[in-house]
């Protein structure tokens, strides 16, 4: 599944905020802000695990997840379903050499499957799915 230009825009922009949901093997939601967050292309989302604990468990137990981007009235929501996890490869490398320049170091990168994406804009189309 492909998610739109616009969404791939602001899940790429370094002042969006990015929300990560998981659930727990027990059901329970558990949401994070990811900073490292972002879009390599129109079909893979992907983020570093710098410190996440509870976020890493749950994403070993429980495959689908929830993004939500969001950067002033402009808000998209993409579902998607774990792809792996990578200690070493292009795309780690990547994101580890974005991250040192922060003063972070990132334990892998865990990337995505997109299912879904809705337009959480505020606005008459809040809510519609878009892809």
């Amino acid at each position: 599944m492909n998610i739109p230009k616009n969404a791939i825009q602001l899940l790429n922009d370094p002042e969006a905020s990015k929300v990560l949901t998981t659930v727990s093997s027990d059901g329970v939601p558990h949401s994070i802000v990811v900073g490292s967050m972002m879009a390599p292309s129109d079909n893979l989302l992907c983020a570093a695990e710098v410190l996440m604990k509870t976020t890493a468990k749950n994403l070993e137990s429980c495959e689908n997840v929830a993004v939500l981007a969001v950067k002033g009235a402009e808000s998209y929501l993409v579902n998607g379903t774990v792809k792996e996890r990578q200690t070493q490869g292009e795309l780690f490398n990547q994101v580890s050499e974005q991250l040192k320049g922060m003063g972070l170091t990132a334990q892998a990168v865990w990337t995505f499957d997109p299912t879904e994406v809705y337009n959480q804009s505020a606005g008459p189309d809040a809510g519609k799915k878009i892809s």
